[in-house]
């Protein structure tokens, strides 16, 4: 069921930046906590040639040739971890999802984080998945990456080359594509802390309450000045395009006013218009844009009473 492949364990980043360099000819892959990889590392159980049904898509392929190497971080400390340092929340790539939804810290400072992680997967895939392996597998319904992007999150990657930061929104290109070079490793996550009153919120919706991916998620974040007005605003949905994306305009519609009931309203018609959902078997199209402008209000209430 899986090809061959030897594991790699090194003891810090700059060893393991090392060794994706030099084993990059025979093809390398970074292993976190394997909930992602390891399913797509497998055999096809249905061979390509056999028929599957009439409408049926291809077979996505998540390697094109299966990695001879696999680099496993879990033995490298400065990866792991949650800090709190001036300004910001630092999260190490292989912090589990297990922890991050039980750290108080994130749930006071980063709510809409701590909701995602909560709602991703079963317990057992939790205990197992990190913060780094859901953002990096880039998928369009990524839940941790949905609320990384309204959080204003920074991802710090690393290889023997140096050090670069790319925001969450400029991450994902495409399903399962990102911008991180085959050299490269995502070592943290960073993610700004506002001086004034701030709340964020998650919501997934799905077509059962766990082990499923979103039919649509959203994230809300929002910060209010002293006067309790919208100094920044920024909503983040997920399913509903290609990658992750802002709802920038509906975000732009709440700055400098009061928060009402009305305006999350009118923010989240504006925001159904900025998505560009499919149609699949999870559901239509015409269903997610509807459910755009429902999650989006509920998202902002939430920000705001938090």
């Amino acid at each position: 069921m899986l090809p061959k492949f030897d594991v790699l364990q090194p003891q810090s980043l700059a060893e393991a930046c090392a060794l994706l360099k030099k084993h990059a000819p025979k093809g390398v892959a970074v292993l976190a906590g394997g909930t992602d990889l390891l399913v797509n590392l497998r055999l096809p159980v249905i061979p390509d040639n056999l028929p599957r049904s009439k409408n049926a898509r291809p077979l996505p392929k998540a390697f094109d040739k299966p990695p001879a190497w696999l680099v496993a971080l879990s033995r490298i400390p400065e990866l792991h971890g949650i800090t709190e340092v001036g300004d910001q929340i630092a999260i190490g790539a292989m912090t589990s999802l297990t922890d991050l939804a039980g750290s108080s810290l994130i749930r006071q400072k980063l709510a809409a984080l701590a909701e995602a992680a909560d709602n991703l997967g079963s317990p057992l895939v939790r205990n197992r998945g990190t913060l780094g392996g859901n953002i990096c597998n880039a998928r369009p319904a990524a839940d941790t990456l949905v609320a990384t992007v309204a959080l204003s999150g920074r991802l710090e990657l690393h290889s023997a080359r140096g050090v670069r930061i790319v925001p969450a929104e400029e991450f994902a290109t495409a399903p399962g594509k990102t911008v991180i070079s085959p050299d490269e490793i995502l070592a943290r996550i960073l993610y700004p802390i506002s001086a004034g009153k701030a709340g964020s919120a998650f919501y997934k919706l799905a077509n059962r309450k766990a082990l499923e991916i979103a039919v649509v998620n959203v994230a809300s974040a929002l910060v209010l000045d002293e006067k309790g007005k919208i100094a920044d605003a920024r909503i983040a949905m997920g399913a509903v395009a290609p990658t992750p994306i802002l709802a920038k305009q509906a975000a732009q519609s709440l700055i400098g006013l009061k928060p009402s009931a009305k305006l999350f309203k009118e923010a989240g018609k504006i925001a159904a218009t900025e998505c560009k959902p499919i149609t699949d078997h999870r559901g239509s199209a015409g269903y997610r844009v509807e459910m755009v402008e429902v999650l989006v209000r509920r998202t902002l209430e939430r920000s705001y009473e938090l």
